[in-house]
């Protein structure tokens, strides 16, 4: 009789192919293929899987862009606070310009959400907290931070569609004339100046006298 072999189970994990998709990987190759490009097509052909089998994990194309977006902020360098309200709050506004910069179509995308990546309200809730122990109620730190965070988008936004390609150049050339006949004599020369200067500048312009506003009317120590 020939002897028992004794047989032996491998406990643990089962031995097989790796799942081939996951949502950080689609994450990944959504912003991999950029924002302008975005379908469940591209990136599906980025995973080197059919498109279908993507929507085991994202409902539809707004769920995609919300994915990327969410992965985008996570990847984004955010500024660490230092206890100064007014530099931490400003800090917070250029890291978003920042990531609107670095990741074209972002805006366009942003502004036609119907539902909101969750880092937003992420980033958004610690913006606030940080203003509150900086001293302000809850109440004015809230209304200090959206308005800092709808001026950051706002004007990012602007900028985008005046340098949007037109016939005779850039919409904030293009156009130029007839801003500057719509404004009057009087004020031509500085609607000529805003035109000629970029985005960035004109937020920055605006983004201290917010903060001025915010200092005067909702900071610690102001009159209710």
């Amino acid at each position: 009789m020939a002897e028992e072999r004794p047989q032996w189970r491998v406990l643990g994990r089962p031995r097989g192919r790796p799942p081939r998709i996951t949502r950080p990987a689609i994450a990944d190759a959504a912003l991999a293929v950029g924002f302008d490009n975005l379908t469940l097509a591209t990136v599906g052909e980025r995973l080197h899987v059919s498109h279908s089998a993507l929507y085991r994990h994202v409902t539809d194309r707004q769920e995609l862009v919300i994915l990327a977006i969410d992965r985008a902020m996570q990847r984004a360098e955010w500024p660490r606070p230092t206890g100064d309200w007014r530099a931490d709050l400003r800090a917070q506004a250029w890291a978003i310009w920042r990531l609107l910069d670095a990741h074209p179509g972002l805006i366009q995308e942003f502004l036609r959400l119907t539902r909101f990546p969750s880092q937003i309200m992420v980033r958004f809730g610690a913006a606030v907290r940080l203003l509150v122990s900086c001293g302000f109620t809850p109440e004015r730190a809230f209304l200090a931070v959206d308005t800092v965070f709808d001026l950051t988008v706002d004007v990012f936004g602007r900028g985008q569609q005046m340098d949007r390609p037109a016939a005779d150049g850039p919409v904030r050339v293009a156009t130029a004339d007839a801003w500057a006949d719509g404004v009057g004599p009087e004020i031509e020369a500085l609607m000529r100046a805003a035109l000629n200067e970029p985005a960035a500048t004109w937020f920055d312009r605006k983004l201290t006298l917010v903060l001025d506003g915010i200092t005067a009317s909702l900071a610690p120590g102001t009159p209710t």
